[in-house]
């Protein structure tokens, strides 16, 4: 068991005064048997905002809003105190589509012909072991090289990328080698951006592998949404009225309470 102290920021910075903003936010920790929400505190800017908590159809929670006023920006600092322990995972069946192509995994005949030349293990987790090292070989991690709309294919084609693009490649992989797989984003120990790896499920749990450190996730992660690729869980979402462009800051800090 770990207890973790974090805070995630956002700023959202618009190039021009916009409104009727509508916005979906999938920032808070998820509440699971094994990450419960020990404490938690959010602060958004402008002020005023109404924020509705909710869920969406993977189980990921959620904070809807509203800026009705013209603006420039939004931002948000979600903190608290998460106690994370594995040994107390539940049991649960994965959702069917973890099994499919989905927008950013679908394979390429590249990414087909790379699982066919790696040997088919027997049992799921040195499967998912052997895709995890394989897939940190064969990229290089180089921040920059890839967007929030970079597929699976196009990464691996290019052999470069962050962690989104580490774990596209190793869901379409865990899919083709006929194993349930879902994306994560969350927070792991240590201070920067946040961060994206993988779950296998296997005998009615889930296991996460993180490609791009070529590492199991264990109790110092943080989930904060999964999905079928990153299309199912960014941070944050939304539509305004207005002709402007966006740029996203963002800053993450995850310590272990002594």
């Amino acid at each position: 068991m770990q207890v973790l102290n974090y805070s995630f920021s956002c700023r959202l910075d618009i190039s021009d005064f916009v409104s009727n903003h509508a916005f979906l936010l999938r920032c808070l920790p998820l509440k699971t048997p094994a990450q419960q929400i020990a404490d938690e505190e959010i602060h958004i800017a402008p002020r005023g905002i109404s924020l509705s908590p909710g869920q969406d159809s993977f189980g990921n929670r959620t904070l809807s809003g509203w800026i009705a006023d013209s603006h420039k920006t939004l931002s948000y600092i979600i903190s608290g105190q998460v106690i994370r322990d594995d040994s107390q995972r539940a049991a649960e069946n994965p959702l069917p589509c973890y099994r499919f192509p989905s927008r950013f995994t679908k394979p390429s005949e590249a990414i087909i012909n790379f699982a066919k030349s790696l040997p088919q293990k027997k049992d799921t987790l040195p499967m998912a072991k052997l895709l995890q090292e394989k897939v940190h070989e064969y990229f290089t991690y180089s921040p920059g090289s890839t967007g929030i709309h970079t597929t699976a294919e196009e990464a691996f084609d290019q052999k470069q990328g962050v962690c989104q693009d580490y774990a596209h490649v190793f869901i379409a992989l865990a899919r083709l080698k006929g194993l349930s797989a879902r994306y994560v984003c969350g927070l792991p120990a240590g201070k920067g951006a946040t961060h994206a790896w993988a779950e296998v499920w296997h005998d009615g749990l889930w296991y996460g592998f993180d490609p791009t450190r070529n590492c199991p996730v264990e109790e110092s992660y943080i989930s904060l949404a999964v999905g079928r690729d990153y299309g199912d869980c960014p941070p944050e979402r939304g539509i305004f009225t207005g002709f402007a462009e966006q740029s996203q800051t963002t800053f993450m800090q995850v310590s272990a309470q002594q």
